[in-house]
């Protein structure tokens, strides 16, 4: 008995190596069955398969063979035979039939070979991957470039459709929930010889798709940003900043103290940002503020390109630029793509206490293009009354807030100026005043960039390049620690 047994166990062929998950995207849901690599190669169960596209309407199992019913279709398998019967119509498959645990197995291949035959469905199905698309179902896909910034990396993704992001800190990973939207990715993983990333891995084994990124260490911080409209992922994988020396922060001077008639509640959007742990005294925050969003979309270029879309593409990869330096906390007063209202993107500016507010726009600034245009606020004429009596040296009315950083905000946009008119092949206008609203209640330096031209004369390809929008974002950047002394 113990010859015959161990006879047995050495002629025996090898069975399941591992289990997985395989999923099924249709055009109103997704469904997730196992999947069995069995002697190298990946097996599906053929019941749960047929019970997903169809109705089964009889059964006939033997000891070696099975006979199953599928709408008006006979189909016909036997056990360790790679032939299967379809109407009486015999059919090969790249592996032989398995039963496993019970189960009847078919190779993958099952899914282009038979499949649209007993459905009359169009079958889209990528060789070694573990999904298939069924039915009017149009996946999107993404590339992804990696740049090396100041004291980390920047991981760009371009998707073919809009996605929204989720995140999560698994296991010393970071894990972005990508939305409802089936993807096929052009490569699974993708792998690098990096300070900052290792690994960044595209799963959708629950059928959820998501991106799974792998710090090259621990102790990095993650920051994710949305653009165009949800079409442009970026995340930048940077180190912590340094701890601040435990000194006393400089005296400041007083700041004004802003009355409205009623304070409106922030946009649901708005954020406040910065690494997790800020020692020393706090950090100097940066409002930035994407234009117009929602339904209204501001101009738009012949390509399509709307000024909504474009600026909060800009103003994501400026936030990202401040928060690579480790010296700024960052206000954003509209996040996504909601309309925002003035005195919404001004209480989110002036509660979160910031140093500098900037925003961003996109119009027609003639046939020059890149032009960037920089905007200091103008107060009306003659000036609107102001409150009298005690009041008049406490409170300032919300309307006449930004009348009191004049000066500075014009310090702020001529030194914007000479640092965007180093950008080579862009055109940098001499800042201007105007009554720009946005500006009006701002209670720090304020200015408003406007990027040109976007118009339906224009090509809007150039105010698109990441090269472009990065060097503006570099500007700004240098801009502002040279007005903080280099420091925070």
């Amino acid at each position: 008995m113990t010859l015959l047994f161990g006879l047995a166990l050495f002629f025996w062929p090898p069975r399941t190596l591992r289990s997985d998950n395989f999923v099924f995207y249709f055009p109103n849901s997704r469904h997730v069955i196992p999947l069995e690599v069995i002697e190298n190669t990946k097996y599906l169960p053929l019941l749960q398969v047929l019970n997903l596209v169809g109705k089964l309407n009889g059964l006939q199992e033997k000891r070696n063979t099975l006979k199953v019913g599928f709408g008006n279709t006979q189909i016909e398998l036997r056990a360790d035979d790679p032939k299967i019967r379809i109407a009486k119509k015999t059919t090969s498959l790249s592996a032989p039939i398995r039963v496993s645990n019970g189960k009847w197995m078919v190779p993958t291949d099952f899914l282009t070979t038979v499949l649209p035959r007993l459905t009359n469905q169009v079958v889209e199905y990528q060789v070694g991957t573990n999904r298939i698309f069924f039915g009017d179902v149009k996946p999107g896909s993404f590339t992804l470039r990696l740049e090396q910034v100041s004291n980390g990396a920047r991981l760009t993704f371009q998707f073919t459709d809009k996605v929204t992001v989720r995140t999560a800190s698994v296991n010393g990973k970071w894990v972005m929930f990508l939305g409802d939207h089936p993807i096929e990715p052009l490569e699974q993983s993708f792998h690098f010889q990096n300070p900052y990333v290792t690994d960044v891995h595209f799963d959708d084994q629950d059928g959820l798709p998501k991106l799974v990124i792998t710090p090259s260490a621990g102790g990095l911080n993650f920051y994710p940003a949305l653009a165009e409209g949800g079409k442009v992922l970026l995340a930048d994988v940077l180190k912590p900043p340094p701890p601040l020396p435990q000194t006393p922060p400089p005296s400041e001077p007083a700041r004004t103290t802003a009355s409205a008639p009623a304070t409106p509640a922030p946009s649901p959007g708005v954020t406040e940002e910065g690494p997790a742990t800020q020692p020393g005294p706090p950090l100097p925050v940066v409002a930035l503020d994407a234009g117009h969003g929602g339904d209204d979309a501001g101009g738009r270029s012949r390509e399509g390109v709307t000024e909504k879309d474009l600026v909060a593409q800009l103003v994501a990869r400026v936030r990202l630029a401040l928060l690579s330096t480790g010296k700024y906390r960052i206000v954003l007063t509209r996040k996504g793509d909601v309309n925002a209202t003035f005195e919404q993107r001004a209480v989110a500016a002036n509660v979160g206490g910031a140093a500098y507010f900037l925003t961003f726009h996109a119009g027609d600034l003639g046939g020059s293009s890149p032009r960037i245009a920089v905007y200091t606020y103008q107060p009306p004429s003659p000036p609107l009354p102001s409150t009298g009596g005690e009041a008049r040296s406490i409170f300032v009315p919300w309307n006449q807030v930004q009348e009191a950083y004049l000066d500075q905000s014009r310090q702020l946009a001529q030194a914007l100026e000479q640092q965007f008119a180093q950008i080579a092949g862009v055109t940098a206008d001499t800042p201007t005043a105007a009554p720009v609203r946005t500006l009006r209640s701002a209670n720090a330096p304020a200015v408003a960039i406007e990027i040109g031209s976007l118009t339906p004369d224009n090509d809007a390809g150039p105010l698109t390049y990441p090269e472009f929008q990065l060097q503006i974002s570099a500007a700004v950047a240098e801009v502002l620690a040279a007005l903080q002394g280099g420091g925070a």
